[in-house]
């Protein structure tokens, strides 16, 4: 636990980093979460008539200075222009910093256009909460504390890694290898730090997996099944996308029906009651009255002569798969600035040998478990295994339908598969771990370890090319004078450079503890 609350600090001072660095509306459809946020903020309720303005002046005029205000063609100035710089001040504020910040709070309660997000209400109720604490200060202030607090969010996420974890693994090593490759994997960090549900969502979703692996370990109970069921509807109220647990707790639930004898009777009355539980949810909770609907959406177009309406589910699969590959890969490990700036082409044909060298570690481990025939040790790994594979299905199917129904696909980015980023990075620690004890038997750990010194490099390249992508990293003091502008005052100057450099100790800190612990467990 000492070395976790440690990782914890490390974590939160590198999610600052990432916090400050990244400009205003630089995070993914920042702009119109916030939108959202401050709606919410301001008249009590969501947007309900869809022909009425839901984002404020404030927030268009910001737009426009900033240059992420959308063309006709829906993109902005940063959008295929990797290169595109603001314009800064040779001071800590920027050129038209006092327009925004100085603007009366009416602005914040007139609308002038459309461009919030519709989505679950949860993340942008809290994100209000903390909006109107704040609202004392202008809107740099605001956005700065609602990503603060998606940072928080995100530690939690850290520690569910940890349990989760400790459930997968033996030991304290691996369990907080885990917990560290989530906590420093830099298009996570970039996704969870934002104003955007991305982070609540991949909350609550490990919370799930985590409660789902406690089930299965330690037998039901009505406790344990009130707790999914309250985070499934918290879930449900975050992002649509959380509903795909509906198809990951029955295997549960079958589980349990199978070994836990004793306990068949209990797990079939908590099976009624679930139902039960879940169809009267779904007349409350956003995104979950399709279980008491029976209507289905028919298609959106009417140009049936598009071939892609006519595509099959296998063709459509084979399509996944090559977009998957080529292009969402990619995103999943770190393309920023409006999915304009990518790292350079080394980082990834890197990750793509070290997957490589994890998935031989997979396939030693599944020959090992045929040999064994001890799969029932295994179990909750394999339930892991099972829950990536079929949230993958799940989104694939989804994007099938709107395929059938809109003749185009949803285009699905690398951020959305993060729910189940803890799964993934399991399997991939895993495959690492079964590999190093064959290869290298009694110093696998230093293995484990030199991954973790890899993802930490990662991290920092990654911090590095995205700030570069915005500022003139070249001098400290222009760096300093650019990175500060259009930013509340908390952090600017001098206080960046605090910030990344207790961040970057703070990071040696935890790597020396972390090493000291392997040579200690044996």
């Amino acid at each position: 636990m000492r070395l976790l609350k440690i990782l914890l600090v490390t974590a939160f001072l590198n999610a600052l980093v990432w916090i400050i660095i990244v400009p205003v509306w630089q995070y993914p459809d920042e702009q119109a979460h916030f939108a959202q946020v401050q709606y919410l903020a301001e008249n009590g309720r969501t947007l309900h008539d869809s022909k009425a303005f839901d984002t404020s002046y404030e927030i268009a005029l910001s737009e426009k200075i900033l240059g992420t205000e959308r063309d006709i063609g829906g993109n902005n100035k940063f959008i295929y222009h990797p290169e595109f710089k603001i314009g800064y001040s040779k001071t800590l504020t920027g050129p038209n910093e006092g327009k925004i910040a100085n603007l009366p709070k009416s602005a914040r309660s007139r609308f002038v256009k459309n461009e919030a997000t519709q989505n679950p209400p949860l993340y942008y109720y809290l994100g209000s909460v903390v909006n109107k604490i704040f609202s004392f200060g202008d809107l740099f202030t605001r956005v700065y504390a609602i990503r603060v607090m998606s940072a928080l969010i995100f530690t939690g996420t850290i520690i569910v890694a940890y349990k989760i974890g400790g459930l997968i693994f033996a030991g304290e090593i691996l369990p907080l290898t885990l917990a560290a490759i989530i906590a420093f994997k830099p298009m996570l960090v970039f996704s969870s730090t934002g104003v955007l549900p991305d982070t609540l969502t991949n909350f609550l979703f490990s919370l799930f997996i985590f409660l789902s692996l406690k089930i299965i370990k330690f037998g039901i109970s009505p406790s344990k099944i009130l707790a999914v069921l309250l985070i499934i509807a918290a879930g449900a109220a975050t992002r649509q996308n959380f509903l795909i647990t509906l198809f990951i707790f029955p295997l549960v639930i079958l589980h349990q029906l199978i070994f836990n004898k004793k306990s068949r009777q209990k797990v079939v009355f908590l099976i009624i009651f679930c139902g039960f539980l879940l169809y009267a949810a779904s007349f409350f909770i956003p995104g979950m009255d399709f279980i008491h609907r029976f209507d289905f959406p028919e298609s959106t177009s009417h140009n049936q002569s598009n071939p892609l309406f006519h595509m099959g589910f296998v063709d459509h699969f084979k399509w996944t798969l090559n977009h998957t590959f080529r292009e969402v890969w990619p995103w999943y490990w770190g393309i920023y600035k409006w999915l304009s700036l990518p790292l350079p082409h080394i980082i990834y044909q890197i990750i793509n040998r070290l997957t490589l060298l994890s998935l031989v570690g997979l396939i030693v481990w599944t020959v090992q478990l045929a040999r064994r025939r001890e799969a029932k040790k295994e179990i909750p790994l394999i339930f892991t295994v099972s829950t990536a594979v079929i949230y993958f299905m799940m989104i694939t199917v989804f994007d099938y339908f709107f395929r059938k129904n809109n003749g185009y696909s949803f285009g699905i980015q690398g951020r959305y598969f993060f729910p189940v980023v803890i799964p993934q990075m399991a399997i991939l620690l895993t495959g690492f771990w079964v590999l190093f004890v064959v290869i290298l038997r009694k110093y696998a750990r230093i293995g484990i370890f030199i991954i973790l010194i890899l993802v930490f490099i990662f991290n920092s390249i990654s911090l590095f090319v995205v700030a570069s992508s915005y500022y003139d990293t070249g001098n400290l003091q222009t760096f300093i004078r650019e990175a500060s502008q259009y930013k509340p005052l908390i952090f600017k100057g001098n206080i960046i450079i605090l910030v990344i450099v207790l961040s970057f100790v703070s990071q040696l800190f935890f790597l020396f503890n972390y090493v000291r612990d392997i040579i200690k467990e044996k």
